[in-house]
């Protein structure tokens, strides 16, 4: 039976600027989050932290299915790493009252 998949070992792992593209992406991805809990967390807190629940599920959601492609693999762990500590930086900001 032959590879379903053969793009999974078609080429060697590009992993200096994969990281790169990931850190990248974990910086954009946890300063929105802060961004958007600020923006809104400024006017009710509650929904500041909703909003971000919100922007961090649908995120994740979007970006699961594209995990084991080639170029995309980068940018979703980096993603979905930043959403997380997006979110986590703004429990932060919700318990310090800010």
């Amino acid at each position: 039976m032959g590879d379903l998949e053969p793009w999974r070992h078609a080429e060697p792992t590009p992993w200096s600027l994969g990281v790169l593209v990931t850190a990248v992406s974990v910086m954009f991805c946890a300063l929105t989050l802060v961004g958007v809990y600020t923006l809104i967390g400024g006017i009710v807190r509650w929904a500041g932290l909703v909003a971000v629940l919100v922007v961090a599920l649908a995120g994740s959601w979007t970006l699961w299915e594209f995990r084991f492609r080639p170029v995309w693999r980068w940018l979703v762990w980096g993603s979905l790493t930043g959403l997380l500590a997006g979110f986590g930086s703004a429990i932060a900001l919700f318990a310090l009252g800010q």
